[in-house]
């Protein structure tokens, strides 16, 4: 790759270097191996798409997945958490299993049926079976938070919707038959929230899981859409993904159980043509080599 005096002088290891077309691949992102996951260990996940892609390698791979949910709710995680996109949903889910949340909005009525507004498409027939649904829940989202060894999180978005009233997060907007201009409002994350958010997740995990690791992804999928008025969404996307990546990387240096994957940068900047049609989804090849990473670097 060419002589490098600083290489000599500062004793810079050759992926401090900015690769060049040729050696900028997959490949070069096996710059570091962690080796933290066993077969045997219990392993968690919760998060965006990428939660649950990390999910099924390692159940592919015959690891020690924590599943304590079945069904449609408990497809994407460990736990009937759906897919989670942002750290004030993965906080509040941390303390919803682990106590401390308890939403002034607890449910909207949608088609006549109850919907829960801080899980993706949680729906329940009637006060009862939500009572019964969200003891279970709290129960099993509990037990696997408490049991996992190591636990992989993935985050995406920045936008929220919430709860005027008590700032609750809703998983979304809330649907038309819900949706109540004097309740409902949204606004953006700051850096300050998000790492505040993943601070306080660490802490709850480390009074009652004090051994776990955490493994903190941000997914590479681009925004469907955004409801900025200042902004497009292609300009959205990106502001989104700058400020959850420096997030991420400020709350990893901050937190000694914790670590990073860089499945974002390995999507975005070592692949070519890494999108479907869409320009947002991942090709399935794609896919398959950033997992190739994630198990050189994480898998024993």
């Amino acid at each position: 790759m060419g002589y490098r005096p600083e290489a000599a002088i500062l004793k810079l290891l050759p992926h401090q270097f900015y690769p060049d077309k040729k050696h900028l691949t997959p490949e070069f992102f096996k710059n570091v191996r962690y080796g933290l996951l066993s077969k045997d260990m219990p392993i968690a996940s919760m998060g965006s798409c990428f939660a649950r892609e990390v999910k099924d390698y390692l159940v592919e791979k015959g690891y020690n997945y924590i599943q304590v949910a079945q069904g449609p709710d408990g497809r994407h995680a460990s736990a009937a958490w759906g897919r989670v996109y942002n750290t004030f949903c993965i906080r509040q889910e941390f303390e919803r299993a682990l106590g401390g949340f308890e939403p002034v909005e607890t449910h909207w009525l949608v088609g006549g049926q109850l919907q829960d507004p801080y899980r993706t498409h949680v729906l329940w027939k009637n006060g009862e079976t939500m009572a019964e649904e969200l003891a279970e829940h709290k129960r099993t989202a509990s037990i696997a938070l408490r049991t996992a060894q190591a636990m992989v999180i993935t985050i995406g978005i920045n936008e929220i919707w919430y709860n005027r009233e008590d700032g609750a997060v809703f998983f979304h907007v809330p649907p038309a038959d819900a949706f109540d201009p004097s309740r409902h409002a949204f606004r953006l994350g700051t850096f300050q929230e998000n790492l505040a958010n993943l601070e306080r997740v660490y802490e709850l995990l480390q009074q009652v899981n004090p051994d776990c690791k955490l493994i903190v992804s941000m997914s590479p999928v681009p925004l469907r859409t955004t409801f900025r008025e200042d902004a497009d969404v292609v300009v959205a996307s990106i502001e989104t993904k700058s400020l959850l990546l420096a997030v991420t990387k400020e709350f990893v240096r901050r937190s000694p159980n914790a670590y990073y994957f860089p499945g974002y940068e390995i999507t975005h900047a070592s692949v070519k043509d890494p999108f479907e049609m869409d320009a947002r989804h991942v090709r399935r090849e794609v896919i398959h080599k950033v997992m190739e990473i994630f198990d050189y670097q994480f898998l024993k």
